[in-house]
């Protein structure tokens, strides 16, 4: 299963063909219509490379791509989280095109926004193997052109720092593009050191993700570019970059990356994710709501579904629907929640009526069920996240807080609650009246 198999089974996607220019153009205009995919077929320096972007920048579209519905988003990544898959192997589909390559020339690397002016990857995947274990990671980062064939790596404290920590001199890895997206969702998946997302990966895609093993390193046999590169010791400045937040990450030292190797498919479709936006937040947040989930669940057994929210970075805020018993669960769920993703400031708790994923429908809940003195809960001073620039930057502390919107009566007046519903004996549809 590759990124091109998913392209093609999408029903409706932006197809451009005029040429397009890869800096300051070509993400303005992936961030006019982040509802479907969009393909670039002539980018100005590119003969031989089509761009593709906003393949997972809605809901609808990240559950096409793990094949199940909105609804199942939980329920199929929980579910291939206790049954990972082994990788069948292949041969890889892509070759060797240059040793030591000046990347900018072989591929667009493009300039997102106008502070800084700096060249930044994405939608790279880092691969590699524990040294210990063997287990192969993969996970997303960062990667900031310096020059030629150097890259400054955003490595933050997870299983590839740790990886790369107990590495003398330099550390061996892939970076890989254009993928299956699920084999994305994988990499954004955060679970246990011993987990080989590759195998997460091939759960989600039921067992149809190939691999090859090339200079030691398993990758998806499917990939449009891989680089083999050493992280280096070496450390430079990074930065600055737009981060989840839609605001801009402080410059920091960051390892330095040399590609020794830039192998790629036929004509490749080189993946393009727009920091910041769309489908930045979904393969931050989404993999996170199984967790929340669960956790909530212990404390109220009647949750029926988390959604971390768009508006909120899916990071910052959250909704979670409940099946309420008593008029203690909403607070229980929440408290739960934000126990579970420390980093959330905001959940607000909601009826089943209510799809969690709709804006309008939570805030339609919020304004007609709740009432502020008494289903808002202020938990002060609680330890946040760095990507919310409100906080208390001085002490790293901010103010959580619980909004229940769920029914507040029981008994009679529970259906003074409700919305109205059409009347209807027959269902109805605008195709049969035009």
């Amino acid at each position: 299963m590759s990124l091109r198999k998913f392209m093609g089974d999408v029903e409706e996607k932006n197809v451009l063909h005029k040429s397009v220019r890869p800096d300051y153009q070509l993400p303005a205009l992936i961030s006019k219509d982040e509802s479907k995919p969009i393909v670039f077929e002539d980018v100005e320096g590119y003969p031989n490379c089509k761009v593709v972007s906003n393949l997972v920048s809605s809901r609808k579209l990240l559950a096409e791509a793990l094949d199940t519905n909105k609804e199942g988003i939980i329920k199929k990544i929980s579910d291939s989280l206790d049954n990972q898959l082994a990788c069948e192997e292949g041969e890889p589909k892509f070759r060797k095109v240059s040793e030591k390559p000046d990347i900018k020339n072989k591929m667009p690397v493009p300039i997102f926004y106008e502070k800084g002016e700096r060249r930044y990857f994405a939608s790279a995947m880092v691969v590699a193997k524990d040294p210990e274990t063997g287990v192969h990671n993969l996970s997303f980062h960062r990667l900031m052109l310096e020059k030629e064939n150097r890259l400054v790596i955003r490595l933050v404290k997870r299983h590839l720092h740790d990886i790369y920590e107990r590495t003398n001199g330099s550390l061996k890895v892939a970076i890989i593009m254009g993928v299956h997206p699920a084999v994305e969702v994988a990499a954004a998946t955060s679970y246990s050191p011993d987990m080989d997302e590759l195998e997460l990966a091939n759960a989600y895609m039921d067992g149809r993700l190939e691999i090859s093993e090339v200079n030691g390193l398993n990758v998806p046999r499917d990939s449009e570019v891989v680089m083999f590169a050493r992280i280096k010791k070496e450390t430079a400045e990074e930065g600055p970059f737009v981060d989840l937040s839609d605001t801009w990450d402080k410059v920091r030292e960051q390892p330095e990356v040399v590609v020794d190797e830039l192998w790629m498919r036929e004509n490749p479709y080189i993946r393009v994710l727009l920091p910041g936006k769309g489908e930045h937040r979904n393969l931050m947040g989404v993999p996170q709501e199984p967790r929340i989930y669960k956790i909530v669940q212990n404390t109220v057994p009647t949750v029926k579904n988390v959604v971390l929210t768009q508006g909120g970075c899916s990071w910052l805020h959250g909704v979670v629907q409940i099946g309420k018993r008593n008029e203690g669960d909403p607070k229980n769920a929440g408290m739960a929640a934000l126990a579970a993703h420390p980093s959330m400031k905001k959940v607000t708790i909601v009826d089943e009526d209510i799809d969690p994923a709709d804006p309008e429908q939570v805030e339609w809940a919020t304004a007609t069920r709740m009432q502020p003195d008494k289903d808002m809960i202020f938990i002060e001073r609680a330890k946040g996240s760095s990507l919310d620039p409100s906080q208390d930057y001085e002490n790293k502390l901010m103010t959580k807080w619980i909004v229940d919107a769920t029914i507040p009566f029981q008994g009679k007046r529970k259906e003074e609650f409700r919305r109205a519903r059409l009347s209807m004996k027959d269902d109805v549809y605008l195709e049969d009246f035009r």
